[in-house]
């Protein structure tokens, strides 16, 4: 047990949590310079990048073992947590395959859950996943819709290219289109047909200008909202995280203090609930003061009887 928890202060604290940050920058770099023809033309600098990453993919190893000894299976029901584990394990399952190691760059993902800012956006992003869902088929309506459009108008035409001669052809052209690279096209097909800029127009009208900035909508609109959380919702990656840190323990002081305040909050409650009642018995007299002379005497009778009565309960009290 005080194993666990000593792993629990040594990992989770936030000096080697800037640390693992740190690192993970750092190999990223790496793996980027490793890509560079200085690099990969001298075999004792292609090493050293080698034994380098092994070093880092070790510390980063250690650093995940400790937290499954501190978290046990809980580690699998934290997200983000379970996250670095799959990235690590691939690390290390791939890191024999020439051809897969080249995936190793996503490794660089893991910084993902050291910044609360990006664990934020992801959650906006997985938050916002059935409004996108909806759009993404309303836009997939829309390439069909134009790309049957396309090919039934300019499919005979003598182009540069197959950009419309099949329906296939034509969904890759309009999605080349949506990125803002059809001003050729639509000048090659101008040039046979003169209205032919019309359905362009109307497609990059539709698809860049209307359901794109939909979708910045939605992604900014889940964003605000979760920026404006004081206390995040669990979301889908962070659903059964912790709400301690590792290095947080039992205070005798801090509970001493806590206590003190209550006690504190006790009196002065007291005080006002004595003040309330010293105002009632000054209000009570007033009224009977003022209702006196206009009392009969089986009255008044009655209302010494209730006074009398009255001031035994307050009296209690």
């Amino acid at each position: 047990y005080k194993f666990r928890l000593r792993c629990g202060e040594i990992v989770n604290h936030p000096k080697v949590q800037h640390a693992i940050i740190v690192l993970i920058v750092v190999n990223a770099i790496m793996m980027g310079i490793a890509t560079f023809d200085f690099v990969n033309d001298d075999p004792q600098v292609d090493q050293a990048f080698e034994i380098t990453d092994l070093v880092f993919l070790i510390i980063f190893t250690i650093e995940l073992g400790m937290q499954l000894a501190y978290h046990g299976y809980r580690l699998f029901m934290d997200g983000w947590l379970l996250f670095d584990f799959v990235i690590v394990v691939l690390s290390w399952s791939f890191a024999s395959l020439q051809i897969i190691r080249a995936f190793r760059v996503f490794r660089a993902l893991r910084i993902i859950t050291r910044i609360e800012t990006m664990r934020n956006l992801v959650a906006a992003l997985f938050d916002i996943m059935p409004r996108l869902g909806a759009i993404t088929a309303l836009l997939m309506l829309i390439f069909y819709i134009f790309g049957v459009l396309f090919t039934q108008l300019f499919g005979d035409l003598e182009l540069s290219g197959n950009y419309f001669t099949r329906l296939d052809y034509s969904l890759f052209s309009l999605f080349v289109m949506m990125t803002m690279e059809w001003a050729d096209v639509a000048r090659e097909c101008m040039a046979e047909i003169w209205w032919a800029w019309a359905p362009f127009v109307a497609f990059i009208m539709i698809t860049g200008f209307i359901v794109f900035n939909l979708i910045i909508a939605v992604v900014c609109d889940a964003v605000a909202v979760i920026e404006n959380k004081n206390d995040l919702e669990p979301d889908f990656f962070g659903m059964y995280s912790h709400k301690r840190s590792a290095n947080e323990s039992f205070d005798p002081d801090g509970l001493s203090h806590h206590v003190a305040n209550e006690e504190l909050a006790v009196d002065h409650l007291a005080e006002r609930i004595s003040f309330v009642l010293e105002n009632q018995k000054e209000l009570l007299a007033t009224l009977e003061l003022l209702t006196r002379d206009h009392l009969t005497p089986a009255q008044m009778a009655t209302l010494e009887r209730d006074h009398s009565l009255r001031k035994t309960l307050l009296s209690r009290d």
